[in-house]
């Protein structure tokens, strides 16, 4: 019998998913590749993708079968992936596929196919076992998805609300957003028009409605008697560094929020990094915490700012 143990251990990691490729780079020859997709041990889910017998039909399987039967450099694109990033009022089926124009010739299994000539590595991460494109990449496919949406006032309507949502959540930011904006803007490029009007009003430094993420933490602080932090506050002296969520009042201490899923990203790491390094530099003690600390592990986040305020404080009296 072939020993399939290595396609099972990269299936459990894609919803219980392999690509025909993907079995090929393991070693897997098409003879024994036949011999693997017998129904009993693995299923053709047509096009170039196998299954798990036995994996339990869910979301995910549905994303991971339409991304990897899109070829080698497909990934989860459109509204798909702004529900992918649990972006509320957004659907993920019908499934929208985005990769490269001229890629590959044969069609998503059961899913929207997009094909830009512009579609970067660092446009992409892996979520939750699907190749899944950023949240603001995400938002502009979804603005271009209607025809002349643009000159439709509930539509700019619609896409400004979900930027605002998913800026509260820490999905996108206004670096993100006008970085992403920058690469992809372009007279006649489907969603330029409409991100060009919502971010019209929203510069780097907006700030979106209060979210509940930020209520939480302050909620948190008053149940465990600590002095509140003031948020949403600009910081820097002569150079602006950049607006953090939340500042102490009487020391230099910052508290920054990190979304857990999307900070995992290079690119947002690398851009948290500078800015951290920078006020660092001017003085500041900076401590961070994620979404799932302030919903589920509330002692994190007190104790994290006890000690900054404390390691603020002897910064002050060295």
């Amino acid at each position: 019998m072939i020993d399939d143990g290595a396609l099972r251990e990269l299936a459990a990691t894609q919803h219980g998913v392999v690509s025909l490729e993907q079995m090929a780079a393991l070693g897997y020859d098409g003879d024994q590749r036949r011999r693997l997709v017998d129904g009993a041990r693995w299923v053709d889910l047509g096009s170039r993708a196998v299954g798990l017998v036995g994996a339990p039909p869910s979301a995910g399987r549905t994303a991971s079968i339409a991304v990897l039967s899109a070829g080698a450099g497909a990934a989860l694109g459109g509204e798909s992936a702004c529900a992918w990033w649990g972006m509320p009022t957004t659907l993920l089926e019908p499934v929208q596929v985005v990769r490269w124009r001229h890629r590959s010739e044969r069609p998503p299994v059961g899913a929207q196919r997009h094909e830009p000539k512009l579609l970067p590595e660092h446009h992409v991460v892996v979520l939750e076992g699907v190749r899944t494109v950023v949240p603001a990449r995400a938002i502009f496919e979804l603005a271009g998805s209607r025809r002349g949406g643009a000159k439709l006032p509930w539509w700019v309507a619609r896409v400004a609300r979900l930027v605002d949502v998913a800026w509260a959540m820490r999905l996108v930011s206004g670096i993100t957003l006008h970085a992403m904006f920058e690469e992809l803007a372009k007279r006649g490029r489907p969603g330029s028009a409409t991100m060009r009007a919502v971010l019209a009003d929203r510069g780097v430094d907006y700030v979106p409605p209060a979210s509940g993420l930020e209520s939480r933490v302050v909620q948190l602080l008053e149940r465990a008697g600590l002095p509140p932090l003031r948020r949403q506050v600009d910081v820097g002296g002569d150079r602006w560094i950049g607006r953090v969520d939340f500042r102490d009042p009487e020391v230099p201490f910052v508290l920054e929020v990190q979304s857990e899923r999307f900070h995992a990203s290079l690119i947002d790491q690398q851009l948290d990094g500078r800015r951290i390094e920078a006020l660092t530099a001017a003085g500041y003690v900076v401590r961070e915490v994620t979404d799932v600390d302030v919903w589920h592990r509330p002692h994190v986040v007190v104790a994290t700012v006890q000690e900054g305020r404390q390691a603020a404080r002897r910064r002050l009296a060295a």
